[in-house]
């Protein structure tokens, strides 16, 4: 083999491979998860809506006896803290920041809730 190849196939090889992982590092990872200040959440409707998801499987744990009443009195409230919040963002629009705040305080009651299905203790946190 000669020395050209020595050192020119493992460059081309590396190139290549470096050539397949750049576009895949520029990829927008928020696409399609409907995340983020452009995608439909700086309106409100998205938000709302999974504010509104979040009522309704707390009203379903709770009448399912899955989790506790006094653990789903602590979960309504969090909630309705959530959409107090929300309306009073969303009074002169939302900026990404507030999108983002109420975004992770959504995830944030989503585990609590799902803790709270699986803690069998019937206790608040």
């Amino acid at each position: 083999m000669s020395k050209f190849t020595k050192i020119a196939a493992p460059a081309l090889i590396a190139a290549l491979a470096f050539g397949a992982t750049v576009p895949a590092q520029a990829q927008n990872y928020n696409q399609g998860r409907g995340y983020g200040y452009n995608n439909g959440y700086n309106d409100g409707r998205g938000i709302e809506r999974e504010i509104s998801q979040l009522e309704r499987q707390v009203a379903r744990s709770d009448n399912r006896d899955r989790i506790s009443e006094r653990e789903a009195a602590g979960l309504r409230r969090d909630v309705a803290q959530l959409r107090w919040t929300y309306r009073s963002y969303a009074r002169n629009g939302l900026s990404s920041g507030e999108v983002r705040n109420l975004q992770d305080r959504i995830q944030r009651i989503r585990h609590k809730l799902q803790y709270e299905r699986h803690d069998r203790d019937g206790r608040r946190w």
